[in-house]
């Protein structure tokens, strides 16, 4: 099986607007707001995922003691799952793989859990240590859904989603299941603010100055929350319940550029395509890079879910672009890259 035949069919956001089925809406603007969560030294902005009851979105969705992340990672699987068009229990749960992408994993409580045994180790909450893993969220979907196939959880800070998706494709292409549930997200709190703001990395749009670091263009980052789901599929399995596929999957990458470690902020797009598409006509491909991916983090902030939100926008501009196919790129830092590249189907 080449990975050509892998198609992704359905996809979920969770982000500044809410809860969503389908891919996220090429318009949406989030600005960065006023953080009330915790403390803060003087008004300090993010993009942040508004409250909401799980259980009007999944019916019945048990959350008690859950981290949020894990709570997200839930929801986004139905809604990815509804978008596909799938019954989960229609499924053979030895056959689904799920795969988990996070740039910090359950912060939340483990934040609360340290705090506990900072106070009084003695009192510390034993039961909040298990969801302190970063692989809970995966594992909770999994026992939901009882899905018992390939289960990872990948960690590669921004790019995190972009790994997931290519370690989902591996599994798929190799046999081990017929489908994949993939997810990458992660929370904003109090000490990965705090980090971001002790690095000096912050946007002056966050309320501070830009500060030693920055991203690319120069603007610093604004930190975000949120998690991105889709489901991803061979295409024979996707065939035989007549899916609908957004497009096809036909490869990614994720690792150190020589040329960007020598030089940083050098951002050769066009060597990445020769690496990920080899022999294809470059005409053929509309690079998602520069802007577009400034604009998904200006929609979602900067998360571990941004590659994946930038392949939902991706998906969406397929149905307007006279060109084939897609790739999006995004940065780790001064030396890393993830890429995808996706195609359309013509069935």
């Amino acid at each position: 099986m080449t990975r050509s035949d892998l198609l992704l069919t359905g996809f979920s956001s969770i982000g500044a607007g809410g809860a969503s089925a389908g891919l996220p809406d090429p318009g949406l603007r989030a600005n960065p707001e006023l953080i009330a969560r915790w403390t803060t030294p003087g008004p300090r902005r993010a993009v942040l995922v508004p409250a909401f009851r799980p259980a009007d979105v999944v019916p019945g969705l048990r959350t008690r003691r859950l981290d949020r992340l894990s709570v997200w990672a839930l929801v986004g699987t139905a809604l990815a799952l509804q978008d596909a068009g799938i019954d989960h229990s229609t499924l053979d749960p030895d056959r689904v793989a799920v795969v988990f992408g996070t740039a910090f994993g359950c912060v939340e409580l483990t934040e609360q859990f340290l705090a506990g045994l900072r106070q009084n180790a003695a009192q510390a909450d034993p039961i909040l240590f298990p969801e302190t893993l970063a692989n809970q969220p995966g594992s909770h979907v999994a026992r939901h859904f009882g899905f018992r196939g390939p289960n990872l959880t990948v960690s590669a800070k921004k790019a995190s989603s972009e790994a997931a998706l290519v370690e989902a494709a591996s599994l798929l292409g190799t046999g081990e299941a017929d489908c994949a549930v993939v997810f990458a997200g992660d929370l904003l709190t109090r000490s990965v603010f705090a980090w971001y703001e002790a690095a000096g990395a912050l946007s002056p749009a966050c309320g501070v100055d830009a500060g030693r670091a920055s991203d690319g263009d120069g603007t610093g980052t604004v930190p975000g929350e949120g998690l991105v789901a889709c489901v991803m599929e061979t295409r024979e399995f996707a065939e035989r319940r007549r899916a609908k596929p957004y497009g096809r999957y036909v490869g990614g990458w994720i690792g150190p550029d020589g040329e960007a470690a020598r030089r940083p902020g050098v951002r050769d797009v066009s060597a990445l395509l020769g690496r990920v598409a080899a022999g294809m006509d470059s005409g053929d491909v509309e690079l998602m890079a520069g802007p577009s991916a400034v604009h998904a983090e200006v929609a979602g902030g900067a998360f571990g879910g941004c590659g994946l939100l930038r392949l939902g926008l991706a998906l969406g501009r397929l149905r307007e672009s006279d060109r084939r196919c897609v790739m999006v790129a995004s940065s780790t830092g001064c030396d890393q890259f993830g890429v995808l590249l996706v195609e359309k189907d013509p069935s």
